[in-house]
């Protein structure tokens, strides 16, 4: 499967890097970059492993570690992921609005 990164998901993913860069190190940068590829490595080959939101069942949260998550839709038809946005666990998911994202 196709793997299409939102703009928002290229925002969000950017800011967590920048996030660890000045608040950890580069060793949690390459971490985080590196967790983040596995998973969608394996979202590639099962598209379906993680959780469908309650709210909208066409969304999935996929988790990175235990800080980061992100949002993705399948789209089995065409055979693509997009990458909708990711997501500090640690925040209230009430910022999170899903409406937006479809």
């Amino acid at each position: 499967m196709e793997v299409i990164w939102s703009a928002k998901a290229k925002i969000t993913y950017f800011k967590v890097l920048e996030y660890l860069d000045v608040n950890w190190t580069k060793r949690e940068i390459i971490q985080f970059n590196h967790r983040t590829e596995i998973v969608i490595q394996a979202l590639k080959k099962n598209p379906e492993m993680f959780p469908a939101s309650l709210i909208h069942d066409q969304i999935r949260k996929a988790f990175v570690d235990k800080n980061n998550s992100f949002f993705y839709q399948v789209d089995k038809q065409n055979n693509k992921i997009y990458l909708l946005t990711f997501f500090d666990n640690r925040q209230n998911p009430a910022k999170l609005n899903l409406e937006k994202l479809i």
